[in-house]
């Protein structure tokens, strides 16, 4: 058997195949349920409603020439999620294959230690946002392939001896669009001058000359560097930027440098993969674990063949002999550490926090690649065994591609989220009064926050949108609100980019989802703070505010975009606690009654005991008492916070219909 699969390890096409295979157990085996998450989807509210020029305008305050990527990229791939969520594994394929390429012509002798470090690369786990393709494609993704082809342009002319001016040009052209159309990366360009250093120290024995002829063949890329620190500063200081804002004074004190230090090695170089072992913490036996297992041992098996085939390197003592004196653990070491560190060097300036947590961990997308340098020389230095280091590095990786799976499946998870949340807004809002402010504590999405949903939102109800004047919005008391200003006739005012929003709080409808519960429209009267037992603060302050009276419930459905929701989904149980809702608010209560029955019918049932009150007191005044009765007794045994709830719906019913059995049913179950 191993004289079969040998000579294909040897093929030139094993290393590659080795790379995607690990890309796509690690990314793409959930891909077709994955969808826009983040800044994705207001990104795809803008291709569609403005064209992809728009994006020139949308990043100027930002990044003024990132722009220009989006104008390209949208124009040529459109809107679709499954075509993004595929080129976001296309371009970790290219950036994959750059990192190897790069490292094997820095360090020739060294080979099986590059391989290394580009497979650690291609699935390091603190970065878990590779599924926001359409953003991080954009964002970081291009312009890292760019400045990774211009340090390899830059590797090139070294190996070949060559002065080359048309290749330097075509080097630096890179670097500058690389460096200037995002300011992830700014620090990563003294790798340039760390690889430069380490081939011209095959042949240059004299310390100083070697450091002269580095700076030498270094300074063009220095004054380019040079000019993008000179503009990235100037501009961030300037009235045309509108974002973060660089703060080095406070951050140059001697402790804070120090904590810096060892809070960004601590979470890149060590956090980030001993966090991978978490997902076998416990032993559950679930699907997404059971498959994770598989995507472990198939990664593990893959990575242990392919890095087990290349041929024993130099040692260390010969190749410091007649090889580059650099190509040491030591040496991987130091460039790692430089690399964490100026890969860290932009977010650090900006005062943003180093965590591994959405969405922070955006971040590690500059750190990843020093990172698997530093755990690579670290192996190297410690673990003189060669099989125990094949053993433990290809168990690292395994256990970043399955990690790296089991975070696909939370995206999974929450784009169905995500989904269902519109489909039942859908069913329960048919349309919305222009000016409308749809208020909510917080929702259970973890991708999307509460602007980014505004766009789907906009495009649900405003189909036909035009001018720059959003009709309406969707904020979070939780991060949108200071207590004092929940209350009325409070002016809303939301720029977005290019848009803008003008509400008011009194024009507000407040609605409400529990993770596993049906959206509720809360109001004053029905769906009042009662019901909402254990509540924030934040929500009941606004209930008050809610107008059902926004709602138009006699238009028809709303039309749902396919490719961003999806077929309409089947008609369970919230599909009916919605329409009675909307029974209940035009007062057709009869409806409300035959609703409920032709859920039972489906053996449908609430997940939520809340979700029962509206067809309580439809019975009530339908004169089913029994039936009405029986919900109650549910609701009560199932979450008796609801008591309340319960007495003031008593209350409402009990002058239009005998229902003093129910009375005597609080009074026996509610009792404190």
């Amino acid at each position: 058997m191993k004289e079969k699969i040998r000579p294909l390890l040897q093929k030139p096409y094993a290393t590659p195949a080795a790379f995607l295979l690990l890309i796509l157990l690690a990314y793409g085996i959930l891909t077709p349920a994955l969808g826009f998450y983040w800044d994705d989807l207001p990104f795809v509210w803008f291709l569609k409603f403005f064209g992809p020029a728009e994006f020139i305008a949308a990043f100027k305050p930002f990044r003024p020439l990132l722009g220009y990527v989006f104008l390209v990229t949208t124009a040529i791939f459109g809107g679709n999620p499954i075509v993004w969520q595929i080129l976001g594994l296309i371009v970790r394929f290219i950036l994959s294959l750059q990192v190897w390429s790069l490292l094997r012509k820095v360090f020739p002798t060294r080979e099986r230690s590059a391989l290394w470090v580009a497979l650690l690369f291609t699935v390091y786990p603190a970065f878990g946002q590779q599924w926001v393709a359409l953003t991080h494609v954009n964002q970081e993704l291009i312009p890292l392939i760019l400045l990774l082809s211009s340090f390899i342009v830059s590797v090139n002319l070294l190996r070949n001896n060559s002065n080359s001016k048309s290749l330097i040009a075509f080097a630096i052209l890179l670097q500058i669009f690389g460096l200037f159309s995002t300011e992830y990366f700014f620090g990563l360009e003294i790798l340039r001058f760390f690889f430069i250093f380490a081939i011209l120290s095959e042949s240059i024995a004299d310390k100083k000359n070697l450091l002269k002829k580095s700076i030498t063949t270094w300074l063009p890329y220095l004054v380019i560097w040079i000019v993008n620190a000179v503009w990235t500063y100037s501009y961030h200081r300037s009235q045309a930027y509108n974002s973060y804002q660089i703060s080095l004074p406070s951050l140059l004190s001697p402790l804070a440098l120090i904590n810096e230090f060892i809070n960004t090695l601590f979470l890149s170089g060590f956090v980030s993969w001993l966090n991978t072992f978490n997902i076998f913490a416990v032993i559950d036996t679930s699907t997404t674990q059971i498959i994770a297992l598989c995507v472990l041992l198939l990664a593990f098996v893959v990575t242990f063949a392919i890095t087990s085939n290349k041929g024993q390197e130099t040692s260390y003592e010969q190749e410091s002999a007649r090889h580059s004196p650099l190509s040491t653990p030591y040496w991987f070491l130091l460039i790692g550490l430089t690399a964490i560190f100026a890969g860290r060097l932009p977010s650090w300036a900006a005062g943003l926090p180093l965590k591994i947590e959405f969405d922070y961990d955006r971040f590690f997308i500059s750190i990843m690649l020093g990172a698997s340098l530093f755990i690579v020389g670290l192996a190297d230095l410690i673990l003189k065994e060669r099989r125990a280091k094949l053993i433990i590095l290809s168990l690292t990786i395994g256990m970043s591609t399955a990690y790296q799976f089991t975070t696909a499946n939370t995206y999974r998870r929450d784009w169905a989220n995500t989904q269902e949340f519109f489909w039942q807004m859908a069913w329960r809002i048919p349309a919305l009064k222009e000016g409308t402010t749809v208020l909510t504590y917080e929702l259970p999405i973890q991708y999307l926050s509460d602007y980014q949903l505004m766009s789907a939102l906009n495009w649900i109800y405003a189909p036909n949108f035009e001018g720059r004047e959003l009709p309406y919005a969707l904020g979070y008391l939780k991060t949108r609100f200071e207590a004092f200003e929940i209350k009325p006739n409070q002016p809303i005012e939301i720029i977005y980019r290019t848009t803008t929003f003008s509400g008011n709080t009194s024009n507000s409808v407040v609605i409400y989802k529990e993770a596993d519960g049906c959206l509720r429209v809360l109001d004053p009267v029905y769906n009042n703070a009662e019901t909402v037992p254990g509540a924030s603060f934040y929500l009941l302050e606004a209930i008050p505010l809610s107008n059902p009276d926004l709602i138009l419930t006699d238009a028809p459905s709303p039309e749902m975009e396919k490719t961003l929701f999806g077929d309409e989904p089947s008609h369970s149980w919230c599909y009916a606690y919605s329409k009675a809702e909307i029974a209940r608010q035009n007062g057709n209560w009869e409806e409300v009654t035959k609703l409920y029955k032709e859920a039972q019918k489906a053996e449908l049932s609430p997940a939520l005991p809340v979700e029962y009150l509206p067809f309580i007191e439809a019975f009530a005044l339908a004169g089913e008492v029994d039936t009405a009765i029986k919900l109650t007794e549910r609701t009560i045994k199932g979450q008796p916070t609801l008591c309340p709830a319960l007495n003031t719906l008593l209350n409402r019913v009990s002058g239009e219909v005998d229902f003093s059995q129910a009375e005597r049913l609080l009074q026996k179950e509610c009792q404190p």
